[in-house]
């Protein structure tokens, strides 16, 4: 099948947000603390940094509101534009592992579309967990048990990155990437020779296949070992593939929750009729797949080929026809628990918090930015299901994909079509269907499938954002992906 223009793909994503190299000089954060010299000496952490560049990013163990301390922590930004004439600094906030069994390894989570990396971070990977209306509360599922974690804000202007470098496409942002992690090494030298692991979700899934098919090609030249990748629900193809062609099925299988009308549903139906999706799904999502995928005939406009009919941007018909305080994040959550902007989540906003970041005058947050403004013109990088996904998986030691099942914005068989529509390590698609039992907690969590580097979970009971939604599972996976278990 071709792929829709760049235009398309920014419209997409601007419908989905409504609902759900070496570097100059270090730039130090502003602050008005007395910058430390060294990691406190009464601060638990897995490792100690002794550069006085670190010791200007150091964060209080004990975060404003939060009744608990954590280990010592650092945050601010750093310069990664390699033009002297254009300020782009990205937010980093690094949170050293709960002891020396995670030392070793370095975790960097990227949260969806335009979203800050500090939604991840207290939403379920991080070891504070923070819901509206709720006292914050330790994390017993939080990676820093396995892994140390830096979240980055990304890409330029999300959270409290700022920048002017011009983003044309999800390649671009790979090399801001990279430049960061050069910037990044030369303030905590001690993370030097770690073995780098990516992950995050939603359209993270584009940025950090980019990312990391940059960073082994330059693997030469930075001093960290990347070792792997952890997707979840993540975007990784077109909206054809991961929306259009399955929703009506999903639908008809999860009326349950979706609750469309009789009169709905069958005309939601006889448009994926019309438009061949179903048929489609039938014909190529196959174990192992037929061959190359041909474009859906039935719904390609010939006056504007590749692009589909009007009537068959399906997609829009199930948001349209859903209820609109259904959460299609997380199709099982209560009637008006939908937020997918995270706006309810303000608590960098604070004054304090960004004194304590480092961020003193940051402009006024927002957990997530206009995804149409991150690519104006639509993101010119091609889906990495073409190149750099594949390219990524041949040289990674574990690609994994995770997707939870109650996701209605990317449903599960629009991931396993993008993922029978890719060759890597030889071959076109699994071979075999996904039928491993995935356990959790000695409880059936979903099905898993690997071949040649990728494995392939499905998590029964999450919906997009699985660390939140489902953390257990998530730490399974994700302990699973840094090689630290033998099956997720």
């Amino acid at each position: 099948m071709d792929y829709f223009t760049q235009t398309k793909l920014s419209f997409f994503f601007l419908l989905l947000s409504v609902f759900l190299v070496e570097l100059g000089a270090v730039t130090p954060p502003p602050t008005n603390r007395k910058p430390s010299t060294a990691s406190p000496p009464n601060a638990a952490s897995s490792v100690n940094f002794k550069s006085p560049l670190a010791g200007q990013f150091v964060v209080p163990p004990r975060l404003p509101g939060v009744p608990f301390p954590i280990q010592q922590s650092y945050a601010g930004r750093l310069n990664v534009s390699v033009n002297p004439r254009q300020v782009s600094q990205m937010f980093f906030w690094l949170v050293p592992a709960d002891d020396a069994g995670g030392s070793k390894d370095l975790t960097i989570w990227v949260n969806g579309d335009a979203c800050s990396g500090l939604v991840g971070a207290f939403q379920g990977t991080g070891p504070i967990t923070m819901n509206p209306g709720r006292v914050p509360t330790k994390n017993p599922n939080s990676w820093t048990r396995s892994s140390n974690m830096l979240y980055l804000d990304i890409p330029l202007n999300i959270g409290f990155t700022r920048g002017q470098a011009t983003q044309r496409g999800s390649a671009d942002i790979g090399g801001l990437v990279f430049n960061f992690l050069t910037a990044f090494l030369k303030v905590f030298p001690e993370m030097n020779g770690l073995n780098l692991y990516m992950a995050g979700h939603a359209y993270s899934g584009t940025y950090i296949s980019y990312a990391a098919d940059k960073i082994y090609a330059l693997q030469s030249k930075l001093a960290l070992k990347l070792q792997g990748i952890l997707l979840i629900n993540a975007f990784i193809s077109t909206p054809d593939y991961q929306q259009h062609i399955p929703i009506a099925s999903y639908v008809t299988k999860n009326n349950d929750a979706f609750k469309f009308t009789p009169a709905q549903l069958k005309h939601l139906q006889a448009t994926d009729n019309e438009c061949g999706f179903s048929q489609y799904l039938a014909q190529h999502l196959t174990f192992p797949p037929r061959g190359v995928f041909p474009q859906v005939t039935k719904a390609v406009d010939p006056a504007h080929a590749p692009d589909f009919k009007e009537q068959c941007m399906i997609f829009m018909e199930m948001f349209q026809g859903s209820s609109p305080d259904m959460n299609l994040g997380n199709i099982h959550d209560k009637p008006g628990m939908a937020d997918p902007n995270f706006t309810k989540f303000v608590y960098p906003g604070r004054a304090d918090v960004q004194s304590a970041f480092n961020v003193d005058g940051a402009r006024r947050w927002a957990p997530c930015g206009d995804f149409n403004k991150v690519f104006p013109n639509g993101d010119a990088s091609p889906p990495p299901t073409l190149k750099a996904l594949p390219n990524v998986i041949n040289h990674s030691k574990r690609t994994v994909i995770a997707h939870g099942l109650l996701d209605g914005t990317l449903p599960v068989d629009g991931m396993k079509l993008a993922i029978q529509s890719m060759t890597w390590g030889g071959k076109q698609g699994f071979q075999q269907s996904v039928n491993s039992k995935f356990v959790v907690g000695g409880k059936y969590g979903g099905r898993y499938h690997t071949e040649r580097g990728l494995t392939f979970v499905e998590v029964a009971q999450s919906g997009s954002f699985m660390p939140h939604d489902q953390g257990q599972a998530a730490l399974s996976i994700f302990e699973y992906l840094l090689g630290k278990r033998p099956t997720p």
